[in-house]
C-alpha cells in the first residue's frame, strides 16, 4: 500500500471511529450471560488454508458449540476503513452483500479474543480497544510466533512493521497474551522483559492435530488420485507448509536432487503449499525442474481432504523450517501415525513425539541419508500411536485461561508471568 493509500484509509478510519463513538455506551444491560468477542478479520475475507488459518477454523468450531446459557460467543471483525463490527455465525461462507455491518459493543466483563493474526488492521483501532477496557471488558491476543520481529529479512517491510505496531498494542493494552507454544511464550516474555513496561499476563495454550474437527475442505482431485496411487509403489516424502523464505525448500530440494542422482530407488517429495512472498528463485526452480510432475511434486491448491490422504500414503513427514511457532505438521503427521525428520529446533523437541526424528546438519549428502532411512523406517510401519490432544482439549485450556471454563479458576494462575 503505497503513503497516499494509507493516508486517504486512515482518514476514513478515523471518520468512522468518530461516527461510532457513541456505540460503546448502547450495550445491552439486559443481557446477563458475558460475551466473547471473536476477531475473525482475516479468513473472513480470504481464508488461506495456511496453518493459522485451521487453527482458527478449528477453535471457532468448538467455540461456537460451547457458546450458550453460560457465555455467548459473538465473531467480529474489522477491515482497513471500519473497526471492528459483528460479523454472522456462519461467515466462514464469506462476505455476503446483504451484510449489515453493525459495530459491536460491550458490557462489563466481556471479552475480545484475537484469534485471528489481523496485525494489519489491530492497531488501527486501539481507539475503540481502549473504549472497551474503559466499559471493563478485557483483551486477549493469540501469539502464534514472532519470526517477523526476530527475522523481518524473511517478509516483506509492511509485514514485518504491521507486526511491530501489533506486538506493541498486545504489550500496552492487552490484559493477556495466549500463546501456542512454550517457546513463543519464553521469546515473548524476554522481548516483553527487554522492551517494554506494560506486561500482559502470558499463559500457553494446547494445540491440537485432527484435521476432521478444523472444518476441513473436501475433494480429491484427478491429479491427487494419480499421485496417491503412485505411493502405493514408491515411497514419497510429504513437505507441508507455504514456499516462504524460513521453509527452507531450497534445502529440501538440493537433498533430493542429489537423491534423485545418485539413488535410482529413492523416495519422491510432494510438496503441498501455496506460492508464498520473497521465493521468486525457488519456485520458478519447482515449476521449471526437470523431475516435475515425475518425481516432484508441487500441489499448491490441495483440500483437507486430500492433505489427509497423502498424510496417510506417505513414507514420512520432511520439515526444515529454520522457525516455527508450534509446527502443526509435527502433530498431524503423528495422528496418521507417520514418522517425521524435522530440524532440531526447540520448538519441535517441546511436543516430545516418538515419531520424530531430527537433524541439524542440513547438507545435501547428510540429508540424503536421512531421507533413505526416513523413507525406509515408513516401509518397515507406522510409528507407535501415542494419546495426542484435540481441537477440543484446546478449547478447555483456552477457555480456563479466559475465566469462562469449568476449571477456570485453576488455570488462571499462570506458570510463565502475571500482568504488572
Amino acid at each position: 500500500m503505497n503513503k497516499a493509500v494509507a493516508l486517504a484509509a486512515a482518514g476514513v478510519r478515523q471518520a468512522w471511529l468518530w461516527r461510532n463513538r457513541s456505540t460503546v455506551q448502547d450495550s445491552n444491560p439486559e443481557e446477563k450471560r458475558r460475551r466473547l468477542f471473536v476477531d475473525v478479520s482475516t479468513i473472513i475475507r480470504h481464508d488461506a488454508r495456511t496453518g493459522i488459518q485451521r487453527v482458527v477454523r478449528a477453535v471457532w468450531s468448538e467455540l461456537s458449540r460451547r457458546s450458550g446459557d453460560d457465555f455467548l460467543v459473538q465473531p467480529v471483525f474489522a477491515t482497513r476503513t471500519r473497526g471492528y463490527c459483528c460479523a454472522p455465525a456462519d461467515f466462514l461462507n464469506g462476505v455476503g452483500s446483504d451484510w449489515i455491518a453493525k459495530p459491536m459493543n460491550v458490557n462489563a466483563g466481556d471479552k475480545f479474543l484475537g484469534l485471528d493474526l489481523a496485525a494489519h488492521l489491530l492497531p488501527g483501532y486501539r481507539r475503540q480497544l481502549l473504549e472497551w477496557k474503559s466499559r471493563g471488558a478485557s483483551i486477549h491476543l493469540l501469539v502464534y510466533d514472532l519470526i517477523p520481529l526476530m527475522y523481518p529479512q524473511w517478509f516483506n517491510s509492511a509485514a514485518a512493521s504491521n507486526f511491530r505496531r501489533w506486538l506493541k498494542i498486545l504489550a500496552a493494552n492487552a490484559d493477556q497474551a495466549i500463546c501456542i507454544s512454550d517457546n513463543v511464550a519464553h521469546c515473548l516474555e524476554q522481548w516483553l522483559t527487554d522492551s517494554c513496561d506494560g506486561h500482559p499476563e502470558i499463559v500457553r495454550m494446547q494445540m491440537g492435530g485432527d484435521i476432521s474437527a478444523s472444518i476441513p475442505s473436501t475433494g480429491v482431485s484427478p491429479e491427487i488420485s494419480t499421485l496417491l496411487g503412485l505411493a502405493r509403489f514408491r515411497p514419497a516424502i510429504l513437505m507441508v507448509g507455504t514456499i516462504e523464505p524460513r521453509k527452507a525448500y531450497d534445502v529440501a530440494l538440493d537433498a533430493f536432487e542429489l537423491l534423485w542422482r545418485t539413488r535410482p530407488d529413492g523416495p519422491d517429495l510432494i510438496i503441498v503449499g501455496k506460492p508464498g512472498w520473497k521465493t521468486s528463485s525457488i519456485q520458478a526452480r519447482l515449476d521449471r525442474h526437470p523431475y516435475r510432475g515425475s518425481r516432484l511434486h508441487w500441489l499448491s491448491q490441495t483440500s483437507d481432504e486430500a492433505l489427509c490422504d497423502l498424510y496417510k500414503a506417505c513414507a514420512g513427514v520432511f520439515v526444515t523450517s529454520r522457525a516455527e511457532g508450534f509446527g502443526l505438521p509435527l502433530i498431524e503427521a503423528a495422528q496418521f501415525r507417520r514418522h517425521v525428520l524435522a530440524r532440531d529446533l526447540p520448538v519441535f523437541r517441546e511436543h516430545r513425539l516418538v515419531n520424530t526424528i531430527f537433524f541439524e546438519d542440513d547438507s545435501p549428502t547428510s540429508l540424503a541419508d536421512r531421507l533413505m532411512e526416513l523413507a525406509k523406517i515408513g516401509k518397515a510401519g507406522p510409528a507407535d500411536s501415542a494419546i495426542l490432544p484435540t481441537w477440543g482439549d484446546c478449547v478447555d485450556g483456552l477457555l480456563n485461561h479466559l475465566g469462562l471454563g469449568a476449571d477456570a479458576s485453576s488455570a488462571r494462575v499462570s506458570p510463565l508471568r502475571k500482568a504488572s
